[in-house]
C-alpha cells in the first residue's frame, strides 16, 4: 500500500484509542498492524491491505469494540478511500454464522449484514478480499492466544480448507505452515533455509521435435522458442518446456529419459467448453473429462489428452 496512506490510517487508529485496547499479542493497534503486514507479505492489493489495517473499525462479529459507528462510514472513507472502506464495512458487518458456511461454495454467496439484516451478493473480488482478511486476522489471533488456538484451531483449519479456492496461494501456504498434518494448530515453526516459489521449466524427451512443437502450438497455444545453440522449447505463462531429442539429449539429463513417461497438468483461464471445442477443430481426441480433480490450490475441473509421445496432458480450470 502507499506509505502515506498507511501513515494516515495508522494515525486514525491511534486517535481512536487502539493503543489502549488490549488484544491478543499486545494492543488492538499492534494486532491491526500485524494483520496489514501479513497481507502485504502475501501480495494482497493495496485496498485489501488498507482494509486489513482498519478491519476492526466497526467492530466484527467476533470483536464488539467498535471505533466508529456504522452510520459514520464517511469518516473512514475520507482516510482510506471508498473502496477500502467498503471492504472494511463488508468485513465488520458480516454475519459469520450465515456467511461462513457458504464461502466454500462456487458462485454467488448471499451475504447477511448483521447491522441491518439486509442480504446482498458481493462480487467475487469482494469475497476473496473478505476471505484474505479473515485468514490474516485469525492466524494472528491464534498465534498470540494459545488457549484460543487450542479451542478453535481445528474449526478454523476446516474453514480455511473449505474456502481455499478463494484464498491467495500465499495465504494458503501460511495456513499449511501454521497447522500440522492433522489440522491442529502448530504455530510458528522454523522455516527451511530453501523454499521453492514456482516451477521455471521442465524437460520432455521426445521422438520428434517438430511434431511435438506443432502439437503444443496448435492444441494448447504454447509459443515455440529457440535458445542457446539451436535448442527448442515451448513457452507458456511464466514457464517453459525444454525439449530433448531422443538419443541426442543434452547433459546433464534425467537418469531414465524416455518419451511418453510424463504426466503434466496445465491450468488455463479459458473455459473448458471452449478448450474442448478448439481441440475438436484441431482433431485432437480427449481421453477423459471434464471431471472434478484436486490441484495444488483446491478443487478444479479437468480434461485429459495425449501428446504425440503419449505423455498424459491434463488441462484444468479452477472455479
Amino acid at each position: 500500500m502507499d506509505g502515506d496512506a498507511r501513515l494516515s490510517a495508522e494515525e486514525f487508529l491511534r486517535t481512536r484509542g487502539t493503543e489502549e485496547i488490549t488484544h491478543p499479542g499486545g494492543t488492538l493497534y499492534d494486532h491491526l498492524c500485524r494483520v496489514a503486514d501479513r497481507l502485504v507479505a502475501w501480495g494482497a492489493p493495496p485496498d485489501v491491505q488498507l482494509a486489513g489495517l482498519c478491519h476492526a473499525t466497526y467492530g466484527t462479529d467476533g470483536f464488539d469494540n467498535a471505533l466508529l459507528a456504522p452510520s459514520d462510514r464517511a469518516t473512514l472513507a475520507e482516510v482510506i478511500g471508498q473502496d477500502a472502506e467498503a471492504l472494511v464495512y463488508r468485513y465488520g458487518s458480516g454475519d459469520r454464522r450465515a456467511v461462513y458456511p457458504r464461502l466454500g461454495e462456487p458462485g454467488p454467496v448471499p451475504f447477511t449484514d448483521r447491522f441491518t439484516g439486509r442480504v446482498d451478493q458481493p462480487t467475487e473480488a469482494e469475497l476473496r478480499a473478505f476471505v484474505e482478511i479473515t485468514v490474516a486476522n485469525e492466524l494472528d489471533v491464534l498465534a498470540h492466544n494459545p488457549a484460543l488456538a487450542a479451542e478453535h484451531g481445528g474449526a478454523l483449519w476446516r474453514l480455511f480448507s473449505r474456502v481455499r479456492s478463494r484464498m491467495s496461494p500465499a495465504a494458503w501456504q501460511s495456513c499449511q505452515h501454521l497447522f500440522d498434518d492433522n489440522g491442529d494448530w502448530a504455530g510458528e515453526r522454523p522455516i527451511a533455509a530453501v523454499q521453492i516459489d514456482v516451477l521455471d521449466h521442465l524437460v520432455l524427451t521426445v521422438a520428434d521435435l517438430d511434431r511435438t512443437v506443432d502439437f503444443y502450438r496448435r492444441a494448447l497455444g504454447m509459443r515455440p522458442v529457440t535458445f542457446g545453440a539451436g535448442r527448442r522449447a515451448l513457452a507458456f505463462g511464466t514457464s517453459k518446456i525444454n525439449l530433448h531429442q531422443l538419443g541426442a539429449e543434452f547433459t546433464p539429463r534425467a537418469a531414465h529419459a524416455t518419451p511418453g513417461s510424463a504426466d503434466l497438468c496445465f491450468v488455463t483461464g479459458t473455459p473448458l467448453t471452449e478448450v474442448l471445442a478448439h481441440l475438436a477443430r484441431e482433431g485432437v481426441p480427449v481421453e477423459l473429462g471434464p471431471v472434478s480433480r484436486t490441484g495444488a490450490m483446491g478443487e478444479m475441473n479437468s480434461i485429459y489428452l495425449r501428446d504425440p509421445d503419449g505423455n498424459l496432458i491434463e488441462v484444468s480450470n479452477y472455479p
